[in-house]
């Protein structure tokens, strides 16, 4: 046995069973398709950043109003 191995560990990035768990949860709670659901994850992926961007920049705006 390898001395940096982990005992019983499997070839996955994650445990199989543990994710099909998860999807089947997510499934039963919403009832959407596969591709809304890809939908509104990128849309909360993109709306993030855009969202600071846009708070940034009306910070960056109120500060330079405010100055005489």
């Amino acid at each position: 046995m390898r001395p940096f191995s982990v005992p019983m560990h499997h070839g996955e990035p994650a445990d199989p069973t543990l994710l099909e768990w998860i999807r089947v949860r997510i499934e039963e709670l919403v009832s959407f398709g596969p591709l809304t659901i890809v939908l509104l994850i990128g849309a909360v992926i993109v709306a993030l950043p855009v969202g600071l961007l846009i708070w940034y920049w009306l910070s960056k705006r109120r500060a330079t109003g405010s100055q005489p």
